[in-house]
This record gives structure tokens, C-alpha cells and sequence, in this order.
């Protein structure tokens, strides 16, 4: 056990540009700002929509049938 250098030998990454991490934090916090205020809006209009519905339903003008 005299040769246990088992560390991996580093791949070549001359090719390898990596990208700036500012770009995809900013990116990042784009996408979950515009989920946040879709989702929002989303609950927003089922909210509304239910209401409406709920409305109706209580005054007694909604008709089933003809």
C-alpha cells in the first residue's frame, strides 16, 4: 500500500468557459419574482371567480337547466 495516490487525475478544460454566476443569480431571481406574481394573479382570479359564483348563488340567480 505504498502507492495509494488514488486522487483522479483533472480533465483537460482548456474548451471550458464557465459562465458568470451574476448573470444566473439575476436570472434566477427574475424566474421567481414572475412565479410569484403569476401564482399571485392566479389566486387572484380563482378567489374572484369563486366569489362571483358564491354571489350569485346566494341572491338566487343562478338557473340550472331551461
Amino acid at each position: 500500500m505504498k502507492n495509494d495516490d488514488l486522487r483522479a487525475d483533472r480533465d483537460e478544460l482548456d474548451h471550458f468557459v464557465p459562465r458568470s454566476s451574476a448573470k444566473r443569480g439575476n436570472n434566477l431571481v427574475l424566474q421567481v419574482a414572475a412565479g410569484v406574481f403569476l401564482g399571485g394573479l392566479a389566486l387572484w382570479l380563482v378567489q374572484l371567480t369563486a366569489t362571483m359564483l358564491y354571489a350569485k348563488l346566494m341572491l338566487g340567480t343562478i338557473t340550472f337547466g331551461g
